[in-house]
């Protein structure tokens, strides 16, 4: 009698997951496009669920992302590190490889925090092997034993087993993910067809939700402050060589910003680098353009100087506007600048050598101080 009631229970269960098997075929046959649609009742491939879970999570992100207008290199960050989840690394980073630009990290994970990351940034692009293979062959790269494989010379590095990932937008690689496990690790052949699917998903909803391929790839905005980059200032250099206009050149540069680094995590600095330089852009005309030239140096040009005295102001207003303390995550932060100015034409006949002079200015400032 027990097992007539097991048998009936089973069967019962079987015929309740065959009913739901195929119901839910039915749905997904809808929802299929017509190239790819499933024979009526197969059961779609696990590539095929994993891969469209994966999706479905990463516009679920995008969504949120433009819901709440976060910054953009958030948005990307809330969607690459979506894969390093998946793999379940021990820590991750992605590194911004700019082509005629310095390599920098933009974000990690948080036990990364420690690491000298400027400092690893250039001795990568120096030599870093592994990355540059990555980044030449646009394809992911995977290392089993770091320590005995002859592309992994990076100092300042507990990995025992490392995944490079080109994050790509209209088939351009903007920066390179790095996967990190702090033990030995197999990534199977499933795992990097799987990879290499979501990367497509990744380079997909970045062009379409973020037009990312506008931020990194043809705009003059630097992707940490959203002032213009250096290559814009380039460009500006270029098209206003014959300019006669009065202007006034602003070398600046923050004091001791490494320290902020050093002592509270690059996360930090990085906050506090984007908060003063929104201060300094508050500080000046709208026409006024602000330039980042590298690392914690900038560069203004003010348009239409008619008194040699108005700069003096201007320069007052910004040093008064980045001295007010900030405050990020309880630490309290008190920041300050060394400036050097050149005016156009009277002390320098254009932009090219009036940054030149402002730039040994701003050094003779520093020097004082």
């Amino acid at each position: 009698m027990v097992y007539i009631i097991i048998s009936i229970v089973i069967l019962l269960i079987l015929v309740y997951v065959f009913y739901i098997g195929i119901k839910t075929a039915i749905y997904v046959r809808r929802i299929a496009n017509e190239k790819d649609k499933p024979p009526a009742f197969a059961p779609p491939s696990p590539k095929k669920v994993i891969r469209h879970r994966f999706k479905g999570s990463l516009f679920e992100t995008a969504i949120t992302c433009l819901e709440n207008e976060v910054e953009k290199d958030y948005a990307l960050k809330s969607i690459i590190e979506k894969l390093p989840l998946f793999l379940k690394a021990d820590s991750w980073s992605f590194l911004l490889t700019p082509n005629n630009d310095e390599w920098r990290f933009l974000f990690w994970s948080k036990n990364l925090d420690f690491l000298p990351l400027e400092e690893v940034a250039k001795e990568i692009q120096i030599s870093g092997e592994h990355i540059k293979r990555v980044f030449n062959t646009k394809k992911i790269l995977f290392i089993k034993d770091t320590k005995n494989n002859t592309l992994w010379n990076q100092k300042h590095s507990l990995s025992k087993s490392w995944l490079g990932m080109p994050i790509m937008v209209k088939n351009e690689i903007i920066g390179v993910l790095n996967v990190d496990w702090f033990k030995e690790v197999k990534v199977s052949k499933f795992e990097k067809e799987l990879i290499n699917y979501f990367l497509e998903d990744i380079d997909r909803i970045l062009k379409t939700i973020f037009s990312l391929n506008e931020l990194f790839l043809s705009s003059d905005l630097d992707i940490l402050t959203q002032v213009y980059n250096r290559k814009a200032l380039e460009k500006y250099i270029s098209q206003h060589k014959s300019d006669s206009s009065k202007k006034a050149v602003i070398f600046l540069d923050f004091d001791n910003f490494k320290q902020i680094n050093d002592n509270f995590g690059h996360t930090v600095g990085d906050q506090a680098l984007k908060l003063l330089t929104k201060r300094i852009q508050n500080s000046i005309k709208s026409d006024d353009l602000i330039f980042r030239y590298g690392g914690d140096e900038f560069v203004i040009i003010i348009n239409e100087i008619r008194e040699n005295n108005s700069i003096d102001i201007i320069i007052q207003r910004i040093k008064s506007t980045v001295k007010t303390p900030i405050t990020i995550n309880d630490i309290l932060i008190i920041s300050s600048i060394s400036v050097g100015y050149c005016l156009v034409p009277q002390e320098a006949p254009d932009i090219e050598k009036a940054i030149e002079i402002a730039d040994k200015k701003m050094y003779l400032q520093k020097e004082i101080h």
